[in-house]
């Protein structure tokens, strides 16, 4: 009686963020393909376009091969950031009002959820993104096999309560830990000539490293 499971399950920046845009992204995708008919292949062509001539600035990856998801290949949640700054100023033009701003308000909220320091006002000020990205997103509807109704787009309502309570989300996020995983397991990985016993190659590598 005494454990709340809403309360234990905390929010996450990597999986539950990244992945309701990964799927806008998709249903985006979806969208224009529907919405402008037989120029929907020249539309994301040309929105790639737009996309690979972005002048290359510090922190910021290049999508020279396309901006949408389908033209990416295993992109890491620090690629999908760069992603979101750029996706609205290449489409805005070629999707309806309503995409337009379902969009805009969730990238507004994940700016807001994922800032280093809040006030009060901030989380009023992100709480009024979620709500109005929730009164937008309709227009997706129909392009996600889910309707929009999985568990990750549902959990953007604890960020709020989560960060008062719990401070910011940089603090209890599985993206520090899946960084030391890159770090410790995946670049070793790579370091051995995957025949025999990677394991301990893996251990010697970290061991010389440290």
């Amino acid at each position: 009686p005494y454990f709340d499971i809403h309360s234990s399950i905390v929010v996450d920046d990597l999986h539950q963020l990244g992945g309701v845009y990964t799927h806008l992204l998709k249903c985006l995708d979806a969208l224009i393909l529907d919405y402008h008919g037989s120029r929907g292949n020249s539309i994301i062509e040309e929105i790639n376009m737009r996309a690979s001539e972005i002048p290359a600035y510090q922190n910021h990856r290049k999508f020279n091969n396309g901006v949408f998801y389908r033209f990416l290949r295993n992109p890491t949640y620090t690629e999908m950031r760069s992603n979101m700054t750029i996706i609205l100023p290449c489409c805005h033009d070629y999707i309806p009002l309503q995409a337009a701003l379902c969009l805009r308000h969730f990238l507004d909220f994940t700016m807001h959820a994922t800032a280093k320091e809040h006030t009060e006002q901030s989380l009023l000020e992100m709480q009024e993104s979620l709500d109005a990205y929730y009164i937008y997103s309709p227009v997706f509807q129909k392009y996600s096999k889910s309707g929009l109704n999985f568990p990750k787009n549902h959990m953007l309502q604890k960020y709020a309560d989560d960060i008062r309570s719990r401070g910011v989300i940089s603090g209890y996020s599985t993206t520090s830990s899946e960084h030391q995983h890159i770090i410790d397991v995946k670049k070793p990985a790579k370091r051995t000539n995957r025949r025999f016993d990677s394991l301990s190659q893996m251990a010697n590598f970290v061991y010389k490293k440290d």
